[in-house]
Parts: structure tokens; sequence; C-alpha cells
């Protein structure tokens, strides 16, 4: 399949079942029918720090020309060791940021808050997406399945086992790794002057003591901010006076986070440009509580920030994953791997409308009428390497003249996935018969040959109507085009923070 160019965890107390494909209704947010899905309980009080990650990440990368930067580079902490992916000079880098928490002194190494934030310096854009600390995951390196935070939990090694699962588990190269520490967060607010949100009516959490007691604009600062980033029993007043819940807890938390992260980046970058000397003060913040890769070179820092010096916050694309409950623990969640595709793609370096191969079930049938024996094997045997999930092969029904594709109702791309591998011109139609997600391999008398590396997307008879006229609709994909919307999970009805339109903060 084509992919991105650059290209102690303990175990659950009982096994726990694979989540690859779980039965059961979406359920944290809202589900296909546009429901609120039932609320979740979690274990402590530990915070999702969203906007620690991003905030540190994207300073440094917009401050690095500074002289101060580069003064300062050589006493940053270096993560050596890991295997992470090279990029070349120039091309999109995923930066996978992960924030412990420290008490007492003591660092935390079970982080609540994991990110990837995709950089494309040609295009100058930056994409975000987070992953749900509940979310459940086949842990790499054990072979278990367990919540993604827990790759993270192991005295050393660590980095790697959770660099390993984001690669098997989404597909996503990792170029550079970067942890920080997030009780750091309130010096970061403190140091730009707090951060202004906009709440709708007054707000509380009674689990971090988060309270606003009326509507309007308020500037946070470093401990209501600290509050406002762990809250995942976010209320709000309904203007009869009662409380209501957020019921998606961290699904609503992820949103609400990556509001704050915009208007934390306009405020601390606008700072920057208009008072230079307040630099020095954010930096060592930041440099004091960071870790990075080896690989991530001062040269590689200084140019990011030639090309994101003028960075606008409001151009970060977020993107919130779609998930589901799941089945084996309603207190946990799993992928939905069909709807979050398009928008994992942008950090693979895919298009959107792509479709990894472990997403479609094949079930191949000999239609050769025994003139080529082994023939439904052998390519079950083909597609089952390239990473298909493959059924096992059967003889069909008659002798078919040419290859057929059957795919469920509004699937045609997953059959036309299947075809990018197959040598031989294939017919795709569809059955109602199949189920999302499976498509029926019909091998006929005209077929040759499987290869692994996928042809070229093919122009679709009714392209669309978004290229300029005269634009080729072959033409490659920019290698973070986003899918048509950088929202993917509904709003929660809980998220707060921009103000309405004729109002400022």
């Amino acid at each position: 399949m084509p992919r991105d160019p650059y290209a102690a965890v303990a175990p659950p107390a009982e096994p726990v079942p694979d989540p690859a494909r779980p039965p059961g209704h979406a359920a944290g947010g809202r589900g296909p029918d546009g429901r609120p899905l039932p609320g979740r309980r979690s274990r402590g009080q530990r915070a999702v720090l969203g906007l620690l990650g991003a905030f540190l990440t994207v300073l440094l990368l917009a401050t690095a020309v500074a002289g101060y930067v580069l003064h300062k580079y050589l006493s940053i902490d270096r993560v050596g060791g890991i295997d992470i992916s090279s990029a070349p000079a120039g091309e999109p880098e995923n930066y996978l940021v992960v924030a412990i928490d420290t008490r007492d002194g003591l660092a935390i190494r079970n982080t609540d808050t994991i990110m990837v934030v995709r950089v494309d310096p040609r295009s100058e854009r930056v994409a975000l997406t987070s992953f749900n600390r509940d979310l459940m995951v086949r842990i790499a390196d054990t072979h278990s399945i367990g919540m993604i935070n827990s790759a993270y939990n192991r005295r050393s090694g660590g980095e790697q086992v959770l660099i390993d699962t984001i690669r098997q588990n989404f597909d996503i190269p990792i170029n550079h790794f970067v942890e920080v520490n997030f009780e750091s967060f309130k010096q970061v607010v403190d140091a730009v002057g707090g951060v202004p949100m906009y709440f709708p009516s007054a707000v509380r959490d009674k689990h971090t003591g988060f309270f606003r007691p009326a509507a309007g604009c308020v500037t946070l600062n470093g401990s209501q901010g600290l509050a406002f980033a762990r809250s995942r029993y976010f209320q709000v007043q309904r203007p009869d006076g009662r409380w209501v819940q957020d019921g998606s807890a961290d699904i609503g938390r992820v949103q609400r986070q990556q509001v704050f992260i915009q208007r934390a980046l306009a405020k601390a970058l606008g700072q920057v440009r208009s008072h230079p000397n307040r630099l020095p003060q954010l930096v060592d913040i930041g440099l004091d509580n960071v870790r990075i890769d080896k690989n991530l070179s001062l040269g590689d820092l200084v140019s990011l920030g030639r090309r994101f010096k003028g960075f606008d916050p409001a151009k970060l694309e977020t993107y919130p994953l779609p998930v589901k409950e799941y089945p084996q623990n309603r207190n946990r969640l799993v992928l939905d791997e069909s709807a979050a595709e398009p928008y994992l793609n942008v950090f693979r370096g895919l298009s959107p409308g792509e479709i990894r191969p472990g997403l479609v079930e094949v079930s191949v049938e000999n239609g050769t009428g025994g003139a080529k024996p082994n023939l439904a094997g052998d390519v079950s045997g083909a597609l089952d390497r390239i990473g298909f999930e493959v059924d096992g092969p059967q003889d069909a029904d008659r002798v078919y003249d040419h290859t057929v594709l059957f795919h469920a109702p509004g699937q045609a791309a997953y059959a036309e996935r299947v075809a990018r591998h197959l040598s031989t011109p294939a017919q795709v139609q569809e059955d109602r018969s199949l189920a999302p997600g499976h498509v029926r391999l019909v091998a006929g008398t005209d077929f040759t040959t499987v290869h692994e590396q996928p042809a070229p997307v093919a122009p679709r008879a009714t392209p669309a109507t978004t290229a300029a006229p005269g634009t080729p609709a072959t033409t490659a994909p920019k290698a973070t085009e986003p899918p048509p919307t950088t929202t993917t999970t509904a709003p929660t009805g809980f998220v707060v923070g921009n103000p309405p339109p004729g109002t400022q903060c």
C-alpha cells in the first residue's frame, strides 16, 4: 500500500478481545444518529493537556530564528535510541507530542496527552489530532489490548512503544518526538497574561475546581486555564438554573482544548511579535520543560522558525477523531475506523479518499471453472501480504470470463482500492448482500496477477468541481490535503471559548 514517503506496558488484568472490529453503537460525543451518547467515568482527575504540547511545539518552531533560542539550544534534554522515520528536507513531518504530569517533583510517565502535529513547510500548514487517553488499541511490543496512554507507562523505552503503537494501529509515520511537562502550563499561560475565553453561560467542574459564575468574556490565568483544560465533568447552567453535564467526557474535553490551543497561540504569538523582550521568558519555560528527539536538529528549528514566524493560529487545522464505545467496557473507546480514515490520511500524507487495505475485508472466488485450480488461494495469499483482511478462498458458482469486484452499497471505493492491486482490469459491481467494508473478488479466466504497489488513483467519471478550470483530474494531492472539513466529530454542545459574531474577547 502507499505509505508516507518518509516513511514496560502492563497487559490488562484479564484478556480483552481485539477491538479491530467491535460490535455495538457509537458512544461518547454523538452517535451516527446525532444523539448525545452515554456519559463515561474514569479513574482519577489527571488532565489531558492538549494545549501544552501544541503550544510549546509551535511556539518553539515559530521563534527558533531568535538568537536567544540558538544560544539555549544545547540545554534541551534529548531523547536518544528511538526508531523514527526520516523525512527529506522541506517535506511534511509528523511530531508526536506527549505531556507528562509532575507532582512533587516526581514524573508520572502515564501520559494523558498524546497528539500528532503535522507540519508542512511548503504550504505552511499545521494540522493536529489528539488521541483520547481511553482509546483501546493493540499495544506494540506486548500484543495485548489496552488504553493508548498505557503505552508510555514504562520506566524506560516507553517512547518507542508509543511510537510503534501509533504506527501499527493508525499507520501514521512519526518523524519527531516531543515530551513536555504540563506543570509548566500555568507558567506559560501566566507569562502571556492569560488566555481570553468566552462562556455563553455559567460553567463549572467540581472535580477540577473550575468555575465561572456568569456568561461573557474572561481571561483565564494559569491556574484557571489548568482547571479548564483538565475538565472531564464539564457542566453548563441552563436558564432555569439547572446544571447539565457534558456526557461526552474526554471527547468534549479534547474539543474545548483545541479551541483553547488556537486562542492561546494567538495571544502568545501576538505578544512575541509586538514585545520581543517577552521571548526569553517564554523560551526559558519551554526549554526547561521539554525533551526532544536527537534527530531534531538546530537547523530544523531554524528553518521551521523562518517559515512559521508569521503563522496565523486561526489556520491551525484540528481533527478530533471519531470514536465508538468499546463493547467490553463502556468507560473505554475504540476508533471508528471508517469514519476516521479521511482525517488520519491527513497525517499519512494521503488523499482524504484513500482507503487502507486493513479496512477492506476481501473474499476471493475462483471463477475459472477449475482451469486454474489454486487461483483463489494464491490471490488470497497475495492480498493478505499486502494487508487486506482476507477470508478463506472459494470456488465461484459459475465461470466468469471477466474478473469482477463486488462491493457493498455505496462503497465502490473499497472495490476500487482492491482493483489498484490487480494487473487485470476488473468490473466493479454493487452487491446488496455484502456487509459494509466487504469486497468479493471473483477472479475470472482473464485474471493475471496481483502486484504489491497500488496503481495510481484513476480519475472518476464525475470529478469534483473544486479544481480550477483546466486543472487535470489526476493532479496529485498535496501532502497535507485536508478533508472537506476540519471538524470530524460533531460538537458536543459544550464547546466554549470563541465569542459569537460581533463580540471580541
